[in-house]
Protein backbone atom coordinates (compact mmCIF):
# COMPACT_ATOMS: atom_id res chain seq x y z
CA UNK A 1 0.00 0.00 0.00
CA UNK A 2 1.67 3.49 -1.12
CA UNK A 3 1.68 5.94 1.79
CA UNK A 4 0.20 9.41 1.02
CA UNK A 5 2.22 11.72 2.71
CA UNK A 6 0.71 14.73 1.60
CA UNK A 7 -2.49 14.16 2.23
CA UNK A 8 -1.81 12.80 5.66
CA UNK A 9 0.33 15.72 6.67
CA UNK A 10 -2.48 17.75 5.16
CA UNK A 11 -5.10 16.13 7.90
CA UNK A 12 -2.33 16.94 10.66
CA UNK A 13 -1.80 20.21 9.72
CA UNK A 14 -4.62 21.56 8.19
CA UNK A 15 -6.15 24.92 9.96
CA UNK A 16 -3.51 24.87 12.56
CA UNK A 17 -2.79 28.40 13.22
CA UNK A 18 1.30 29.84 12.99
CA UNK A 19 1.60 30.91 16.46
CA UNK A 20 5.62 32.31 15.86
CA UNK A 21 8.93 30.93 14.01
CA UNK A 22 12.26 30.31 16.47
CA UNK A 23 15.15 28.51 15.82
CA UNK A 24 16.19 25.33 17.69
CA UNK A 25 18.10 26.05 20.82
CA UNK A 26 21.58 25.79 20.97
CA UNK A 27 21.72 23.03 23.65
CA UNK A 28 19.29 21.23 21.26
CA UNK A 29 21.34 21.68 18.40
CA UNK A 30 24.08 20.14 19.66
CA UNK A 31 22.76 17.44 21.20
CA UNK A 32 21.49 16.71 17.79
CA UNK A 33 24.47 17.83 16.03
CA UNK A 34 22.97 20.12 13.56
CA UNK A 35 23.11 23.44 12.86
CA UNK A 36 20.16 25.57 14.47
CA UNK A 37 17.25 25.38 12.34
CA UNK A 38 13.97 27.35 11.98
CA UNK A 39 11.18 25.54 13.53
CA UNK A 40 7.19 26.27 13.07
CA UNK A 41 5.45 26.64 16.00
CA UNK A 42 1.78 26.46 16.42
CA UNK A 43 -0.81 27.97 18.46
CA UNK A 44 -1.94 24.45 20.09
CA UNK A 45 1.60 23.71 20.92
CA UNK A 46 2.37 21.69 17.81
CA UNK A 47 5.53 22.09 15.72
CA UNK A 48 7.30 21.19 12.68
CA UNK A 49 11.21 21.94 11.41
CA UNK A 50 13.13 21.65 8.73
CA UNK A 51 15.50 18.40 8.24
CA UNK A 52 18.09 18.06 4.93
CA UNK A 53 16.70 14.58 4.61
CA UNK A 54 14.00 12.39 6.05
CA UNK A 55 16.47 10.31 8.29
CA UNK A 56 17.40 13.15 10.67
CA UNK A 57 20.85 13.99 9.61
CA UNK A 58 20.71 18.05 9.78
CA UNK A 59 18.68 21.21 10.12
CA UNK A 60 17.89 22.92 6.73
CA UNK A 61 16.35 26.15 5.54
CA UNK A 62 12.87 27.17 4.66
CA UNK A 63 12.18 28.05 1.26
CA UNK A 64 9.04 30.93 0.95
CA UNK A 65 7.03 32.68 -1.26
CA UNK A 66 7.79 36.02 -0.10
CA UNK A 67 9.32 38.43 -1.88
CA UNK A 68 11.06 40.22 1.37
CA UNK A 69 11.90 36.79 2.87
CA UNK A 70 12.84 34.11 0.10
CA UNK A 71 14.63 31.90 2.48
CA UNK A 72 14.58 31.87 6.55
CA UNK A 73 18.21 30.56 6.71
CA UNK A 74 19.84 27.72 8.86
CA UNK A 75 21.50 28.96 12.04
CA UNK A 76 19.93 31.76 12.49
CA UNK A 77 19.48 33.80 16.35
Amino acid sequence: MKTDWSGDATKIFKGKVVAKIEYTSREESREMDWNRTPVIIFTDGSWILTSSDDEGNSGGAFFTSSDKMPTIPQGGW
